[in-house]
């Protein structure tokens, strides 16, 4: 009787079953508080994960016949707010210009000894050697720029020093004297030719004879291999030939001519319309900078393709209303303080500082400086292509500035000041392996420099609620008092 009855009302039943598990999946994620999160459209966010990556340089090549030497460089991304920076020469460090997005999250540059540098990103990890290297609290390439005048200090720089324990990323440094390397977490490739080519692959571990995915290296190896001679027009031509286009075109492109210290600078892989600068004479205005799209004519090209990402942040902007403050108030913010533990990121603090009365979050002393708006006295905000987040300073019973709360994406963080002179140097720890990593994507750049937005890991939505299953069950039991009731009519 009991699965004559199932047989009869099998439709019902099955009904029943799927109310259950439509029910119990809106809890679960009711219960989870990422999965129903009111966002705008993903096409229209940045890549969440993209920037704790480093600087990605997709095709960058070094040249020199020893009368002259060149560097090149395409820049291929999916943000289109590009800028440069020009850091004159100060307290025993180069003059240099750097070049890459908003937030002073630069990726390659020159200094004024004709030295520049470039990076790529590399989807495979690879754990770094720590050993007899102590931990520099900054980034290793600005440390060498700064610094290098040849490949030689570059290399010695390398070999003493590491910021990260992984890398996915690659370094190529050329200078004016005919030299350059590929710095790769482990090794040091130096040019064996009078050329040298670095894209997206570690050439230590690839045989490049038979790689059918380097197409980008061996059309500039086959450039270069027919040219007569070094010149400008090579390298840029050598650059048009490999320059990308779709969701990761090249953004810029520019040309070093490492002797004379002349860039020559292209926008969205037009590179007919060129932007030419005199670095020795940009140092001597001091440190300024500039939009790398104001430089050049309307192109209508670069806005369609940047349309989305600009509509997503003017959205985000209009959310908020800032207000103007006296830039004095904010000087008792300012000072080193210590990430929360939970947040586990490889950064041993974060600074507050304040550059031309505005207030910024330093990533790192020399790199990713996000600026912060005022809301009001206390409470101020960051909107940027990389991250959106708000901070809230902490003003206790004595009248100190000991404290900020970080918030971003509704999770909120204590940040405590360092009250020593200065930050603890850490100890390298033992080294570790690459296994546990696995990149999100391949075509994302990584980085030891990026800095890293405070966010921990996405919330899982983990099992069914048992209020879930509580509901699913009282429908299943409506619908068979509904049943037999209409059986008895």
């Amino acid at each position: 009787m009991f699965i004559e009855n199932i047989m009869k009302h099998k439709r019902i039943i099955i009904f029943s079953f799927c109310m259950i598990g439509l029910c119990s999946f809106i809890l679960a994620g009711s219960h989870n508080k990422q999965l129903f999160h009111p966002l705008p459209s993903l096409d229209n966010q940045p890549a969440s994960a993209d920037f704790l990556y480093d600087d990605l340089g997709c095709t960058v090549i070094y040249a020199s016949d020893g009368k002259v030497a060149f560097g090149g460089n395409n820049e291929d991304y999916n943000i289109p707010f590009t800028n440069a920076w020009f850091l004159p020469a100060e307290d025993g460090k180069y003059g240099r210009v750097y070049f890459g997005f908003e937030g002073f999250l630069w990726g390659g540059g020159m200094n004024d000894q004709g030295l520049f540098f470039d990076a790529l990103g590399v989807d495979q990890p690879v754990a770094v050697n720590l050993e007899g290297k102590t931990r520099h609290i900054g980034s290793l390439p600005d440390k060498a720029m700064a610094e290098c005048g040849d490949i030689d200090c570059v290399i010695d720089i390398f070999s003493r020093f590491y910021t990260l324990e992984t890398w996915y990323h690659q370094f190529i440094f050329g200078d004016a004297y005919g030299n350059s390397v590929i710095v790769e977490p482990n090794t040091f490739l130096r040019n064996e030719k009078t050329y040298q080519i670095a894209t997206n692959f570690y050439q230590s571990k690839t045989n490049i004879s038979t790689c059918t995915t380097c197409e980008r290296y061996h059309t500039a190896n086959g450039l270069f291999e027919n040219a007569s001679v070094y010149s400008v027009d090579l390298i840029r031509d050598i650059l048009n030939a490999v320059h990308a286009e779709g969701g990761y075109p090249t953004l810029y492109s520019m040309v070093y001519d490492l002797k004379e210290r002349i860039v020559y600078l292209y926008h969205f892989h037009d590179f007919e319309n060129v932007f030419t600068f005199q670095l020795d004479e940009e140092l001597a205005k001091g440190f300024h900078t500039f939009t790398l799209a104001d430089l050049f004519p309307e192109n209508q090209e670069f806005l369609m393709w940047a349309k989305s990402e600009l509509d997503y942040l003017a959205g985000l902007r209009e959310s908020y209303q800032p207000v103007q403050i006296d830039p004095d108030i904010m000087i008792p913010y300012t000072g080193d303080y210590d990430l929360p533990p939970e947040l586990g990121l490889p950064y041993p603090f974060y600074r507050i500082d304040i550059l031309n009365g505005t207030l910024y979050l330093k990533i790192k002393p020399d790199k990713g400086w996000l600026e912060l708006l005022p809301l009001s006295e206390t409470d101020f905000y960051h909107v940027s292509s990389f991250s959106q987040f708000e901070v809230t300073f902490l003003i206790d019973a004595n009248g100190e500035v000991n404290q900020f709360l970080y918030t971003e994406a509704g999770r909120e963080y204590t940040f405590n000041r360092i009250t020593d002179e200065e930050p603890e140097q850490i100890t390298p720890p033992p080294t570790p392996t690459a296994t546990a990593i696995t990149p999100t994507k391949t075509t994302a750049p990584t980085s030891d420099d990026y800095p890293v937005s405070p966010t921990s890991p996405e919330e899982s939505p983990g099992g069914i609620p048992i209020w879930g299953i509580v509901l699913g069950v009282a429908i299943l039991i409506f619908l068979g008092w509904y049943l037999i009731q209409r059986n008895k009519s």
